[in-house]
């Protein structure tokens, strides 16, 4: 055996001479990690034209539908379909590139965002079908129509006040102390 391998070997890389940081300087550390969080958090992944212009394609499918002719349902359809991908490719891929790792804000988080969706699609769902049918009964020409609009205003308007809800839920949760 050789005798060189039980030689004592003395630290001589870079981390050998650094000193322990001092509170303020892990204070200011925890500080940019606590912003850096909260700037994931923030982050706009739906534009608020995002919503409107879903809004309007809603109520453009619901006239042609309500027409009651072949083609124009026909051309309805697939006009809505191109623009909503039109409209979905871009922010999809924005959230994809975007996406903030599952426990940045804790656990549950998830399952509150998806209650809160469900919550929000049952009441636009609910509000928009009992206009629909209640301006059928009353008689009111274009029923199916108006109702969209009640609907889509509520989409725009919801959806946005959601995005900022579950913001605030997410920055709550993960403690950001801002």
């Amino acid at each position: 055996m050789d005798e060189r391998m039980n030689d004592h070997i003395e630290p001589t890389d870079a981390t050998s001479n650094m000193s322990t940081p001092d509170a303020a300087d892990a204070a200011r550390a925890l500080d940019e990690i606590d912003r850096r969080r909260e700037q994931v958090i923030r982050r706009k992944i739906f534009p608020r034209w995002y919503w409107w212009a879903h809004g309007a394609l809603t109520i453009a499918l619901a006239t042609a539908l309500q027409s009651g002719r072949g083609a124009v349902i026909w051309i309805g359809v697939a006009g809505y379909t191109a623009c909503a991908l039109a409209i979905d490719i871009p922010v999809s891929r924005r959230a994809r590139a975007a996406a903030p790792r599952r426990d940045l804000a804790g656990p549950g988080t998830t399952r509150r965002a998806l209650l809160g969706v469900a919550g929000f699609v049952a009441i636009l769902l609910g509000v928009t079908l009992t206009t629909g049918l209640s301006l059928k009964a009353a008689g009111v020409a274009h029923p199916a129509t108006i109702a969209t609009v009640v609907g889509a205003v509520m989409f725009a308007v919801g959806g946005q006040l959601l995005v900022r809800w579950e913001q605030a839920v997410l920055l709550r949760r993960s403690g950001s102390r801002r």
